[in-house]
């Protein structure tokens, strides 16, 4: 487990990063606009602020890359349990 570190520290930055994106994945879900919504409050903020204006683009990719395999797994996950739910069906 990842605590808060110190104040200013990269520690304490990832977790403000981490804290604000689960923020604005509740409010957006999981989306470009929570994405850039999480980088424009974490610049504001000083979080980052460095990293996120020279690889501004590269995070995004990142991020969404994350979603879609994250989308691909919940719908591989879900397609495993309708088969092997219907394979139960058929054998009652």
């Amino acid at each position: 487990m990842i605590y808060d570190g110190e104040k200013g520290d990269i520690i304490n930055q990832y977790v403000a990063f981490t804290k604000i994106y689960n923020d604005q994945i509740k409010l957006h879900g999981r989306t470009r606009k929570a994405v850039w919504e999480t980088i424009h409050i974490c610049r504001n903020q000083d979080v980052l602020k460095e990293y996120l204006e020279q690889r501004e683009k590269e995070v995004v990719d990142i991020m969404m890359t994350l979603f879609d395999d994250e989308y691909i797994l919940r719908t591989y996950i879900a397609s495993e349990v309708k088969e092997a739910s219907e394979k139960a069906a058929r054998k009652s």
